[in-house]
């Protein structure tokens, strides 16, 4: 793992690093460092923040938008240009104003992440109890439900899904494109199965760490992508499951490119203004037939 020479600077337990790094129209790119206890070395997030003077009203919601296996997090900024797309899409009132969250989930060896011999990866602990509660604490974000998303692009995307479906009680939604599908995962059963080899914590691979509902889910994937099936294989377990979930494919493989071509459909299924409440109250009645099977 490459580190820049802002990460090898010292950094002690229990301290934070603020760094703004840029500016646009309706939001601010700042870099965050703390230190993880779950890795044992400091870490880092990139916050986009939506400017309060255009927005009329702080940001009280958190999208955590997770990067790929090989990237980093400021590739998501290089390739992607979430920060221009979403601030053009905070300027035509397309989404409502949310903290986007760009963490650092490089890790040296994927084989221990997607292993049996580890039910309980370091990601599931950084991302959604170090990263959020850093989040939380910094900006005032409360753990509750209806405020919190999270998503991400091929590892990124797995990562989310593994989040989602340990910590269903705090992500109210949960967006997955180009990501891998470990075949023995279950999703939201009303019985958890039994958690097979656990970690020295006794956490395996089914541990529910914060119970709660199906949340919101969006699937994507380009039909040249060498992980089309897998991603199909997913939609269609949870169309048999019953499962409520949103799926787009089209043209495009494993690539900034098609990822650039579903970023706006992504943020809008978490952030859209038109999301209404109505549309929740449909989603709550679904998933109460979803719970009733």
């Amino acid at each position: 793992m490459h580190k820049e020479p802002f990460e090898k600077e010292p950094l002690a337990p229990g301290e934070i690093k603020v760094a703004r790094l840029s500016e646009r129209a309706n939001l601010t790119v700042e870099r965050v460092r703390f230190w993880s206890n779950e890795m044992n070395e400091p870490r880092f997030f990139l916050a986009l923040i939506p400017k309060t003077a255009t927005t009329r009203a702080a940001p009280s919601e958190v999208f955590i938008l997770n990067h790929g296996w090989w990237d980093r997090p400021e590739d998501l900024l290089q390739y992607l240009k979430v920060d221009q797309v979403y601030d053009e899409m905070l300027g035509r009132g397309e989404v409502r104003p949310a903290i986007v969250i760009l963490p650092d989930v490089r890790f040296s060896n994927f084989y221990r992440e997607y292993s049996d011999r580890f039910p309980y990866p370091n990601y599931l602990t950084l991302v959604a109890d170090e990263v959020a509660g850093t989040v939380s604490h910094r900006y005032g974000i409360p753990f509750e439900r209806q405020r919190w998303a999270i998503g991400g692009f091929s590892f990124g995307g797995y990562l989310s899904l593994d989040v989602g479906r340990r910590f269903p009680g705090r992500f109210s939604s949960v967006s997955v494109v180009s990501g891998l599908v470990d075949r023995e995962w279950s999703f939201w059963p009303s019985q958890p199965p039994l958690p097979g080899p656990v970690d020295s914590h006794g956490r395996g691979k089914h541990t529910i760490v914060v119970p709660g509902p199906v949340p919101r889910l969006f699937l994507a994937c380009g039909s040249d992508d060498r992980l089309f099936l897998a991603m199909r294989g997913l939609h269609q377990k949870l169309t048999e499951l019953g499962i409520p979930h949103e799926w787009s494919t089209g043209p495009g493989g494993h690539t900034w490119k098609y990822w650039s071509s579903v970023l706006p459909q992504m943020l809008k299924f978490h952030l859209a203004v038109e999301h209404t409440a109505e549309h929740t109250a449909e989603h709550t009645a679904n998933r109460g037939q979803v719970e009733a099977k």
